[in-house]
């Protein structure tokens, strides 16, 4: 994991660069800034095949952030470099199918026998998943100077995210079904009160794109504030198993930053 977060690095930093070269403006001094930011991110987790594992899921609120290098180009054109942590994921809190290697394991031998391969059950209980992200944004901005001290952007890009964690937590308790209907039961109430390490299913790589428009004003010489809304999407399904869904994570980030100019 490290090894591929050093490489990536490497390569956004000297796509940066190469960029400088290719479209830098011989009448503008280069300019390099840096700055954090972070914000309140509504995540989500998207699945277009229909599976019964993944439909459902709905956003939770979560913080994400990190820091950035800028590198100004022209006067309008910069190449942003940035490392940021994001937490994303969704929450399911209805009556819902459960995998089979869920419950195998706590079945009395002679009732899991009798059950039929691929059999799913049912139950009525809170499920959230969490996913922390390593993610490594590489953007092209363009901004638009408004008098002295206002400044519009627009960037956009891809990123490359590396999940350092991912659990699953669920909650409740309810009667365990063999049918979506709730006409035969298999146990009288259980409990789903459970923390699970769910990483080892999860793809350990992430490759989305960005789009975000914010406003910085500057506050003194050599500083800025910066407010932003971005987007973030990824290609890459999350399940290594496409038997549990084809999942695609995203969110909506509103952040606040601050930008020194070195």
């Amino acid at each position: 994991m490290i090894k591929r977060i050093i490489t990536a690095s490497c390569v956004c930093f000297s796509l940066a660069l190469f960029a400088q070269d290719v479209i830098q403006s011989d009448t503008l001094q280069s300019q390099m800034r840096i700055g954090v930011k972070g914000g309140l991110s509504l995540p989500s987790l998207s699945d277009k095949s229909d599976n019964i594992y993944t439909e459902n899921f709905k956003s939770f609120a979560s913080f994400e952030g990190g820091i950035f290098f800028n590198y100004e180009i022209t006067k309008a054109i910069s190449a942003q470099i940035e490392f940021n942590y994001a937490k994303k994921g969704g929450e399911r809190n209805e009556y819902q199918p459960i995998p089979p290697s869920a419950l195998e394991s706590n079945l009395p031998p002679d009732i899991a026998e009798q059950i039929p391969p691929g059999t799913v059950f049912y139950a009525d209980f809170k499920n959230r998943n969490e996913l922390q992200y390593f993610e490594i944004p590489l953007l092209l901005k363009y901004t638009y100077t408004y008098g002295n001290d206002w400044r519009f952007f627009a960037n956009a890009g891809p990123y490359i995210g590396f999940l350092m964690k991912a659990t699953q937590v669920t909650s409740g308790s309810s009667q365990i079904y063999f049918d979506e209907d709730r006409e035969i039961a298999l146990f009288p109430e259980t409990s789903f009160d459970a923390k699970t390490d769910v990483k080892d299913s999860l793809n350990d790589v992430n490759f989305g794109g960005v789009l975000g428009l914010g406003v910085t004003k500057q506050v003194t010489n050599k500083s800025e504030i910066l407010f932003e809304v971005r987007g973030t999407y990824g290609f890459i399904p999350l399940q290594k198993d496409e038997t549990f869904g084809k999942s695609r994570v995203g969110s909506v980030l509103f952040s606040l930053g601050y930008v020194y100019y070195l």
